[in-house]
Formats: structure tokens, sequence, C-alpha cells
């Protein structure tokens, strides 16, 4: 099969059952890459930072740079696309029926289920963060859970996280703790 089609197939699974947002993707996004091969956990790590540098929504923006590093422009067009239109299609669908139906026990059971679904993934990407973020790049292996971690990461995260709950440097611009940061993990060499 064509990558074009694998794209398609894998951006509409994941704008179909992504339910929570641009951080639900993620764990889809992982799974993809472990199985296509197309990238590997550091360059995904690689994506979500350009992804959330830019203007929009985070899935659409994973997608786009996904379809554009696999096959180009038209992968990027293709992979955003395929990942919006489930839920356009669903919007379509469902919005009469919702109308109708909103305040019935059926469509508060329906919610009931996907509200802990939504939560589920958005911990999952969490963890995936946490891990890329602070990881070794290897695999989580529970049998050995202290080498998932590049104890440089950790010591620069732990060095760090004061600063963000200091008042004195709260009123700092984001792009302040950015910066510093990037500095401070290229002397590490992390």
């Amino acid at each position: 099969m064509s990558v074009y089609l694998f794209l398609l197939l894998e951006f509409f699974g994941t704008g179909l059952f992504a339910v929570g947002g641009g951080l639900a993707t993620i764990p889809f996004l992982q799974s993809i890459g472990r199985r296509r091969g197309w990238y590997t956990a550091k360059k995904l790590a690689d994506m979500i930072a350009a992804a959330q540098c830019v203007p929009g929504p985070l899935g659409t923006n994973l997608a786009a740079y996904t379809g554009l590093t696999v096959a180009g422009l038209f992968g990027a067009v293709l992979s955003v696309v395929s990942l919006m239109a489930p839920t356009v299609l669903v919007d379509l669908l469902v919005a009469r029926l919702m109308e109708r139906f909103k305040h019935t026990t059926r469509a508060e059971r329906v919610m009931r289920v996907l509200r802990p679904v939504s939560a589920g993934l958005i911990c999952a990407a969490a963890l995936t963060l946490l891990q890329i973020s602070l990881g070794s790049g290897a695999a989580l292996d529970w049998h050995a859970p202290l080498r998932w971690f590049d104890w440089r990461c950790v010591a620069l995260y732990a060095a760090l996280l004061p600063f963000v709950f200091w008042k004195k440097t709260r009123k700092l611009h984001p792009l302040c703790y950015i910066a510093f940061g990037a500095a401070a993990g290229m002397l590490l060499g992390v």
C-alpha cells in the first residue's frame, strides 16, 4: 500500500478515537511511530515541541508535521484532512440527534463513558511526554524503572521547577523559561 493510504488510515483512526483534544493524539502518534517506523520517540518529542511553537491546535499541527516529514506537502494536507474528517462527520451526524436527545439518560451514559476515556488518553499523553522529556530514550522496562530516566534531565527539571513557582519569577514571560531551559539543556548535553 502507498504511504498516502497509510497516512489516510492512520490519521482517520486517530481522529475517530482521540477523544479529548490534541494531547489525546499523542499516544496514537507514539503507536504510529512504533508500527510504521516513521519516527522515533526522540523525533516525536521534537515534533511535539515544534507543534506547540506554532499557532493552531496541537493535534492538527502534529498531523501536518508527520505528513510533511513522511510524504511532503500533499502528505501534510492529507494527514490534517484525515484527522479532521471523523470529527466533522460525527458532528454533522450527531448534532441533530444531540439536540433532541441531550437530556436523555442514554446521552448522559455515553458522556459518562467518554469522560474517563478522554482523561485516560490525556494521562497517557502526560506519561509519554514525561518519559520523553526526562527519559533516556530506552523502552519502558517495568523490571528496571530506574533506566527510564536520564538523570541529567531529571536534575535540570528539579533545578528549574522552583523558579516556576517562585513569586519573583512568576511575572517572567514563558519564553524566558524556554530560553533558560534550552541553554541549560545544551550546556548539560541533553
